[in-house]
């Protein structure tokens, strides 16, 4: 089952579900606070480092209330060089301590309401995704 509510489509990291390609395109994901076990979700809690330390080990729903917010591993998470689209993390979470989960939820979908955005950003999600495959075939 889907969970509703306003945490459904924030990430405990900070990044919005709302605009993952697994969530938008594909509807193989619910978003990363979704406990149905039979969505993408499921295999991104046991691979995410970010999730497995906030929700599993310190039971929180995000880690903007965490004692520690920023550590090392979302400082980390954030300036990947590899996963870019990480970086407004620590703001976002900031945001959301600011106005409330459900407010930021609601800024977060009218800006991607702009169809501009939203085609390019799955356009770059969907060319990272074919990239990798390419590299993991010659590796």
């Amino acid at each position: 089952m889907v969970e509703s509510g306003y945490k459904k489509l924030a990430a405990p990291c900070g990044l919005y579900c709302g605009v993952c390609v697994d969530y938008l395109e594909y509807g193989s994901c619910h978003g990363c606070h979704c406990g149905c076990e039979s969505c993408d979700s499921s295999e991104h809690h046991a691979a995410c480092d970010i999730y497995i330390c906030c929700v599993n080990e310190k039971g929180l729903d995000s880690c903007g209330n965490c004692e520690e917010f920023p550590c090392s591993k979302l400082i980390q998470f954030c300036f990947s060089p590899i996963w870019f689209h990480h970086l407004p993390v620590i703001e976002n979470l900031r945001r959301q301590k600011a106005i409330g989960a459900e407010k930021w939820e609601e800024e977060q979908k009218e800006f991607w309401s702009n169809e501009w955005y939203l085609k390019r950003w799955l356009w770059l999600q969907k060319e990272c995704e074919t990239r990798l495959k390419r590299f993991q075939e010659k590796t």
